[in-house]
């Protein structure tokens, strides 16, 4: 069984949004979606992801956790930026990275960060993570 886990910043804006609408897109295949952060702090989801999620009628996502070692060793990152797969490589330098712009597509394109902004930005993240998770090939 094949595991994607998507990584961000903080596990609250764009991993949650990728592995929700991943679960939801993919939920016949036989490949496991999760998501992690690089630095998670105590708290859930972002509410405005939080709205997309259940305005989309899309699967839950997880609750935000750090990324760790044993992530690392079972599963393929999908990362938003060239700065988190830089940083994932540095921490973990066998681990399996991509930015999920590169996975979908075979271009390097950052997602763009919603982080403090409004529901607009927010919008704009999602369409730019379904456009790449619609792409997938297994």
């Amino acid at each position: 069984m094949m595991k994607i886990i998507f990584v961000c910043t903080g596990n609250t804006c764009r991993s949650p949004l990728a592995e929700s609408y991943a679960k939801t897109q993919y939920d016949a295949l036989d490949v496991v979606f999760e998501s992690r952060g690089l630095m998670v702090h105590s708290g859930g989801v972002n509410s405005i992801s939080q709205a997309i999620v259940e305005r989309e009628s899309l699967v839950a996502p997880s609750t935000p956790e750090p990324l760790t070692k044993a992530d690392v060793e079972e599963a393929l990152l999908l990362v938003m930026t060239d700065v988190h797969k830089r940083l994932v490589k540095e921490q973990f330098p066998s681990a399996d990275v991509q930015m999920i712009s590169e996975f979908a597509v075979g271009y390097q394109e950052d997602v763009v960060d919603p982080y403090g902004g409004s529901m607009e930005h927010y919008e704009r993240t999602f369409i730019q993570l379904k456009g790449f998770i619609d792409k997938f090939k297994f």
